[in-house]
Parts: structure tokens; C-alpha cells; sequence
């Protein structure tokens, strides 16, 4: 048996994906479960011992919001408790729903039955934000990628519903009872859902239900509302150390067992590649003036209401045959491509420009000596991916930084990258045909690789051997 499969998470640096699913191999996983069915991964107790617990919710929850936005929501289903008051609203119809909490309250919502959630948590808990990175990378993830956590007194939990995003369980403290169904009612849906009381499924979010109201998206999908089906489902009890992952728009429904019940809940958001599209047609066309800046398309002078200048849509025909033709020109791996793909990747908030790093003189990168031991940066910060049928390595470091490498260097920082750690002048001898480089041509490539923050010293006190 692999190690990895008793080790607990936080101690599986660099294989955390591996970890976090085995004994079902990523390679398993993304074939076989990835967006078409539920997995259940049986752990064991110690699976995510230290990574979080009943304390660091409530340190999280008394933590300064920063941000100002509201993160915590309670909900009272499967419990007797109080309820909201009623907003008029026709989701008050909902059989599962839940409404904006104050933290300061945080107790009191526990005593009174209710579960709460709290969005985000990787911002609010340390051990958090690596775990989402690190699992991001090894998937090759573009889209978003966070933990919600959510913390449930005894019965407490969630009546039916279903969200747009892929949803994993993470069963930290105590158990909790799921019953899923074992196919979406849509795939990858527009918006959450949720039963109504008369049992027809629909979207949560009112400008969807409004749109789907008026016929849009509804083609193959006979009757009302969105399909449920109670007797096609399964059931699990999630104990400490289990994992549960179900596909975007997969029923469930969830209670907390006799202890109550803590969970991490790993959430993949979906980005659409509309906005990949739009990245990519912006990183390749904004050279051009015309794409940058429309003209405008005037009425004919005299004309008919909605007769516009020919000219006018001769110019938006023009920049919409230049996009078709830059996209059809791309392979899957082409460059612009795979320099997207990374960035994405290696964003937490993947489709919005990274804030601006504030401009701070940075000392001279020391040279690279032979002695030194080298490591690729320790954070992990690094996703790699071939361009151009391999003849181009596009390296994304850090949130936002990125290099590429064509030719020989290729070979070179691929064994750069599998080794992690070395001895600077062991990379003299890394050459396709095996003749060894000079050092006087290694030193400058290894400083320039520092410089740019892919590695740095293994022994950060100064000492070469």
C-alpha cells in the first residue's frame, strides 16, 4: 500500500491531490468522476488531523472581516428551531434555505439548531490557502477553487437541493448522513436549486428561473421545473477522515449524526470558456487599434427606424472574422493557449487581473555559485505545461509571474523541475546529448531562474559545500 494513503494531509506536500483521493488515483478521477458522477472515498480518522477543526471555525468567525462582505449564512432545516421570518418571497417555499447571519450570533444560531456556513474559509484559516493551491495546480484547474465550512449541532443540516459547482466534503469532526441522487438534474447548472414543497426542483437564483420561465435553455427537458427523482439516490454516512464528492447539480441532502457534525466543503467552480475566449481574444487582437476601439454605427440620415450606416457593420464584421480566424488557427496547445491555461491555473480568482504589486526596489539577485543547493521554490507556486507540440515550456510561477523556454532549455528545466532539489554544478551535466555546459554559461541561466522566483537556495543560511 502507498504511504500516502495513511499519511495524514497536512503532511503530503506536494501530493496533496494524491492524498486527499486515495486510493482513487487523480489519473481515476478526472476519467472516470470528474462532473458525471459521485465519488465516496472511505478515509480514516486521522486523514485531516491539524487541518482544521471546531476551534478554528470560531477563531475564523471572531476574526476582523476585512473584506466587509458577508461570509456566514444559517439555515434551520432539519430542525424544529425558529426559522427567519418570512420575506414574501417565493423561496420562502423552498424546502431547503438558508439567510445572512452576524457571527456575534454565531452561538446563539448553534444553541438554537441552526447549521452555519461560512464561505471562503481559506481566507480566515491559515492551513487553508496552500491546500486550495497546491490541489488547483496538480488537477490543472482553471476555474475558482475554495472551502466553505460548515459546522452543524446534532440533526441539524440541509433539506434537498443541489449547487452549480462541484462539491466535495471534507467530514473534519463528527458524522453527518448524505443522500444523494446518483445523476445531476442538469449538468454544470446555471444557478444552485432547491426543492420547493410541492416537490418540483427549480433554480434558486430569480433571474434564471425568469429566463428559464421564458423558454431559454429548456430544449430536451420535458414538464416543469428541474428533475428529481427520490427513489433513484444513494445514502452515506460520513465519518472523520471521509470524503464525498459530488458533480455540479447532483441532489443531496444532508444531516449532522448525534455529535454534531464539522465539514470542509472544497468547492470547483466552473470558469465558462467564454471567458477564456474573451482572455484569449484580448491577449492576441488588443495590438490592433480597431479592436480596441469600435467606431460608431450611425442611422441612416433619413433612413427607416433601425437602417444603420453599411460601413458601420462592414467594421464589426471585420474584427469579428479577424477573432474567428485567430481561433481557428489555435491548437489546444498553441502558446497564447497554454499561457492562459497556466495563468488561470495558478490565479485564486482566475478571469480578474491580480492586484498590482507595489513597487519595491528588490536587491541584485546574488549569482549562483557551483556549491549551492537549489530547490524549486518551496511554496510549490509552479505549473508547467508544454505549448506547440513540445516545443515550447510555459512555466507559471508565483500568482502571476511566468517564463517560457524553447530549444534545448526545455529538457533542461523539465529535469530542473523533476529533480525539486540539487547541487548547483550537478546541472552541468544536464544536456540533451550529455556533453556537459560550461559553467560560465549555466552560472547566468540558474541566477536568471532565481531572479524569476522558480528556484531559490535549499539552504537559506549561506553555506555552499
Amino acid at each position: 500500500m502507498d504511504p500516502i494513503s495513511r499519511r495524514p494531509l497536512v503532511e503530503s506536500a506536494g501530493r496533496e491531490l494524491l492524498a486527499l483521493l486515495s486510493p482513487v488515483t487523480p489519473e481515476e478521477f478526472v476519467r472516470d468522476y470528474w462532473a458525471k458522477r459521485p465519488l465516496y472515498v472511505k478515509g480514516f480518522p486521522d486523514k485531516y488531523k491539524g487541518l482544521f477543526s471546531i476551534g478554528a471555525f470560531m477563531r475564523a468567525l471572531s476574526a476582523p472581516n476585512i473584506s466587509g462582505d458577508s461570509f456566514l449564512q444559517a439555515s434551520f432545516d432539519k430542525t424544529s428551531g425558529a426559522r427567519r421570518p418570512s420575506s414574501g418571497d417565493a423561496s420562502d417555499d423552498w424546502a431547503s434555505a438558508a439567510f445572512e447571519a452576524d457571527p456575534k450570533d454565531a452561538a446563539q444560531l448553534i444553541e438554537a439548531g441552526a447549521t452555519l456556513c461560512a464561505s471562503q474559509m481559506e481566507t480566515r484559516a491559515p492551513l487553508l490557502s496552500p491546500l486550495l493551491a497546491a490541489i488547483k495546480r496538480q488537477l490543472g484547474y482553471p476555474g475558482k477553487v475554495f472551502f466553505n465550512a460548515y459546522l452543524s449541532p446534532p440533526g441539524a443540516g440541509f433539506n434537498w437541493h443541489f449547487d452549480a459547482r462541484i462539491a466535495s466534503t471534507l467530514q473534519i469532526e463528527g458524522t453527518k448522513r448524505w443522500r444523494f441522487s446518483n445523476r445531476a438534474a442538469t449538468p454544470w447548472p446555471r444557478s444552485n436549486g432547491a426543492l420547493r414543497s410541492d416537490g418540483i426542483g427549480q433554480y434558486t437564483d430569480p433571474l434564471v428561473r425568469q429566463l428559464e420561465a421564458m423558454g431559454f435553455w429548456r430544449a430536451g427537458q420535458e414538464g416543469p421545473g428541474l428533475p428529481f427523482d427520490a427513489n433513484d439516490t444513494t445514502e452515506v454516512l460520513l465519518e472523520p477522515g471521509d470524503l464525498l464528492i459530488l458533480p455540479a447539480g447532483v441532489w443531496h441532502d444532508a444531516r449532522a449524526g448525534d455529535t454534531g457534525s464539522l465539514a470542509l466543503n472544497l468547492s470547483f467552480a466552473a470558469v465558462p470558456y467564454t471567458l477564456l475566449v474573451r482572455s484569449l481574444l484580448d491577449a492576441t487582437l488588443m495590438a490592433d487599434p480597431a479592436w480596441r476601439g469600435p467606431s460608431p454605427v450611425l442611422p441612416v440620415s433619413g433612413g427607416a427606424p433601425g437602417e444603420v450606416d453599411p460601413e458601420g457593420i462592414a467594421a464589426i464584421r471585420a474584427q469579428l472574422v479577424a477573432a474567428a480566424d485567430i481561433l481557428r488557427a489555435l491548437a489546444g496547445d498553441s502558446a497564447p493557449v497554454v499561457r492562459l491555461w497556466a495563468s488561470f491555473v495558478q490565479s485564486a480568482n482566475p478571469g480578474f487581473t491580480a492586484p498590482a504589486a507595489s513597487i519595491v526596489a528588490r536587491a541584485p539577485t546574488t549569482p549562483v555559485e557551483p556549491g549551492q543547493r537549489m530547490r524549486v521554490r518551496e511554496d510549490g507556486r509552479v505549473f508547467a505545461m508544454l505549448a506547440d507540440g513540445g516545443s515550447r515550456l510555459c512555466v507559471a510561477v508565483g500568482e502571476n509571474g511566468s517564463i517560457e523556454f524553447v530549444g534545448e532549455a526545455v529538457s533542461f528545466v523539465q529535469r530542473l523541475l523533476a529533480a525539486r532539489e540539487f547541487t548547483a554544478a550537478d546541472c552541468l551535466g544536464w544536456s540533451e546529448d550529455g556533453t556537459p555546459f560550461a559553467w560560465d554559461e549555466m552560472q547566468p541561466m540558474l541566477t536568471k531562474l532565481k531572479s524569476d522566483g522558480l528556484i531559490e537556495q535549499a539552504d537559506p543560511e549561506g553555506t555552499s559545500r
